[in-house]
């Protein structure tokens, strides 16, 4: 979680917002959704942090993009966020929001790293044992590959990383060995 205090505090109106209305799942999707465009495209980027363009534009491309898609609070937010010039934060504030959602619902956050595809049964093992862990809350479970990390996983419950990698294990033995 990033702990810019900006993005923080609007992360956290906006959860508190979507929860009066009823709405904090589908803001939730929209966020995501808001997260994987930044991330995935520089021109959605670049016109998030253009400090040339007008902000009317900015509302106005925005809406093109997602007023059919989007919640209307999550569109009133942004129209909040460019009136007080916090558009360039909303990547930081969309990971603060999921962050905070997923504390209020009680999720716990699982990420495996694995050299190859994780299987059905590594999957179900990692999530009950996170059950386990976190007692009375829910699984949300992400998988990835990094061929780097040679054999074994790395897995990320929340903030706590269980390295279990073939890479950091021969790391280990060669500090030992030096």
């Amino acid at each position: 979680m990033n702990d810019s205090k900006i993005s923080v505090r609007y992360a956290k109106a906006l959860l508190q917002a979507a929860t009066e209305a009823g709405s904090e799942d589908t803001v939730r999707g929209d966020m995501a959704s808001l997260l994987g465009c930044i991330n995935s495209s520089s021109d959605f980027k670049m016109l998030l942090e253009s400090p040339v363009m007008a902000d009317d534009r900015k509302v106005e491309i925005f809406d093109n993009l997602f007023a059919n898609s989007f919640n209307k609070l999550t569109l009133d937010f942004f129209k909040v966020l460019v009136k007080n010039k916090r558009e360039n934060f909303l990547r930081m504030i969309c990971l603060n929001f999921a962050e905070f959602y997923a504390r209020s619902k009680n999720i716990k956050r699982v990420q495996i790293t694995s050299a190859v595809a994780a299987t059905d049964s590594v999957k179900e093992k990692v999530c009950a044992l996170a059950k386990s862990v976190g007692g009375d809350s829910n699984v949300e479970l992400t998988v990835k590959v990094n061929p780097d990390i040679i054999g074994g996983l790395i897995v990320q419950v929340d903030d706590k990383v269980y390295d279990a990698s073939v890479r950091t294990q021969l790391a280990k033995i060669k500090e030992n060995l030096k």
